[in-house]
This record gives structure tokens, C-alpha cells and sequence, in this order.
């Protein structure tokens, strides 16, 4: 039996079979899916063109990704800057109980938030340098411990960023938003602080700085100003301060509710120390203050 001549085209070829059409399609389809999931895993890798991702680092991710306690039981990460054009990285990450910033420089704001959730910010270095941040969460001994580690290379060396000067060191401009009980440790050894609305405990240690506060109203504050000028604002008296000066001059500014007082202990050397407002043995509000040269002046709010 004689089988009939499949259909010629113009040009003298055969036409294509159906099962060949279709894989090509199916070919075409997956270098197109290639490039898809290709170009989505550079977008939240951590880094942009100018380097490969965060390489061994728990839970790099976007830029708005938050922590989940990775590679072990008691740290994870909060989340990576990402590198971009402007120099610029972005946080994002879940609350915690106590921020912590080490040996930073350059200009801090941080600002409580009573509606924030999450502790979020930018980080911006003005000497153009690659921008890097990232958030190490410690759940030791029950308490959420966010340390903030910044840097300039995508290197990672344990402590810091190669490259990025020392383990810890924040030198530019860094901006934080916190809900409004996260405490705060900060460690800064120069340039310009500002810190608004924090009701979570302060250990706030500055040189070569000025520090502002606005509106804290922490229950425990330590300050610790060093060669420095600070003017400290309080919304609510706390339980217990401790300011210690050397070669400062410092405003303590607090609330004197109706009725009032604070117990005011001053040891002072070669200094100017002032105390006006209403001072009782015996006060629920205690405040000590040390002070080696310069000056510090306590007022009413």
C-alpha cells in the first residue's frame, strides 16, 4: 500500500512534526524560568552589582528580612543591607529586648516608635564606601540581644566586615527606628547622638561626641560622657540614674511632678556642679552623678 506525501512547502521541505514543535516550546519555556529564579536569587542575595552575596551567613536574605534564630539555638541574623547605588543598606528586624551598638561613629539617631514592631532602619556611609549592616540576635539567659555589625566589603571575617574597620564599627550615618521598651547599650566614640522617646534601660557610653536625648523615660539610665558636651532630656523621672562626666559640660533635664523629689548624690573634682530641682534624702528617684572637670547642671524639664 502506497503512503500518502506529507505536505511540501514552497520551498521543497517538509513541515515540522508536532512532537518537534512542542519541545522546543518546552525549551523555551525553561530557559525562561531559568532567568526568572536567576535574577530573583540576585535581587535578595545582599549584594548588588558590585559583589556576590554574603557567603556562610545565616540568614542573608533581603533587605527587609527579619531574624529567625539560625545556625544555632541561641543566634541567628537579623538581616543584610543591601548594597546599593547610593551607597545605602537598609534593616529590617524582629523586635528585641536590648539593641546593642559597639565602638560606633559618625551620626546615630535612634528613635522609639510605641506602634513599631520591629526594629528597622539605614545605615549610609558619606565617604561612598559599599554600605553594609547586620543584625546577630543572642537569646542567652532569656534576654533578645540585637547587635548591630556594620561594614563596607561582603567578606564577613566573624566579628565585622573585612575591610570595613573594626569588629562592630558603624562609621557614617545610622538611623533606627525601635518599639519604645527595647533598651539600649551604645558605645560611641565620636560624632553626633541622638536618641528620642526610649523607655527600655540605657547604658550609653560617648567621647569626643554631643549627645541629645529627647523625651526618655527609661525606669534605669547610666551615662557616661566623656570630653563631650550632652544635654539629656527626660519625659518621665526614672527609679535610678548615674551620669559620670569627665572634661564635659552636661544638662540633665528632668520632670519634677507636683510634690516630687530626687535623691541627689554629687562627687566632683576640679568641676561646676549645679542641682535645681527638689533634692530629699530618701526620694524614689535616685540620681547619681560623678563628675572629674568641666561642668553639669541638673534642671527641671
Amino acid at each position: 500500500m502506497e503512503t500518502a506525501d506529507q505536505p511540501v512547502h514552497p520551498a521543497g521541505r517538509r513541515t515540522a512534526r508536532p512532537s518537534v514543535l512542542i519541545a522546543v516550546l518546552v525549551i523555551a519555556l525553561a530557559v525562561t524560568a531559568a532567568l526568572v529564579l536567576t535574577g530573583h536569587g540576585r535581587d535578595h542575595g545582599g549584594s548588588g552589582a558590585d559583589g556576590p552575596a554574603d557567603k556562610g551567613a545565616p540568614g542573608a536574605g533581603s533587605a527587609d528580612q527579619g531574624s529567625a534564630d539560625q545556625g544555632s539555638a541561641d543566634q541567628g541574623s537579623a538581616g543584610f543591607g543591601s548594597t546599593d547605588p547610593d551607597a545605602t543598606a537598609r534593616l529590617h528586624a524582629d523586635t528585641a529586648d536590648l539593641l546593642v551598638l559597639e565602638g560606633v561613629s559618625g551620626r546615630v539617631r535612634i528613635t522609639a516608635d510605641a506602634s513599631a514592631h520591629t526594629v528597622s532602619g539605614t545605615y549610609h556611609r558619606p565617604d561612598g564606601g559599599t554600605a553594609r549592616v547586620r543584625g546577630v540576635v543572642d537569646d542567652a539567659a532569656g534576654l533578645r540581644t540585637l547587635t548591630l555589625v556594620c561594614g563596607t566589603d561582603t567578606g564577613d571575617d566573624g566579628g565585622g566586615y573585612v575591610g570595613g574597620g573594626t569588629a562592630g564599627s558603624c562609621d557614617g550615618d545610622l538611623t533606627l527606628t525601635v518599639p519604645e521598651k527595647t533598651g539600649l547599650r551604645l558605645r560611641q566614640t565620636s560624632g553626633e547622638t541622638l536618641l528620642e522617646g526610649l523607655g527600655g534601660r540605657l547604658t550609653v557610653n560617648v567621647a569626643s561626641d554631643r549627645l541629645t536625648t529627647h523625651a526618655l523615660h527609661p525606669s534605669h539610665a547610666d551615662f557616661a560622657v566623656t570630653s563631650s558636651s550632652a544635654d539629656l532630656g527626660f519625659s518621665a523621672p526614672p527609679d535610678t540614674l548615674a551620669v559620670v562626666t569627665t572634661s564635659a559640660s552636661t544638662a540633665v533635664r528632668l520632670p519634677v511632678p507636683s510634690g516630687d523629689a530626687y535623691a541627689v548624690t554629687t562627687a566632683a573634682t576640679s568641676a561646676d556642679v549645679q542641682v535645681k530641682v527638689p533634692n530629699r534624702d530618701g526620694a524614689a528617684h535616685r540620681v547619681a552623678l560623678t563628675v572629674h572637670s568641666g561642668s553639669l547642671a541638673v534642671l527641671p524639664a
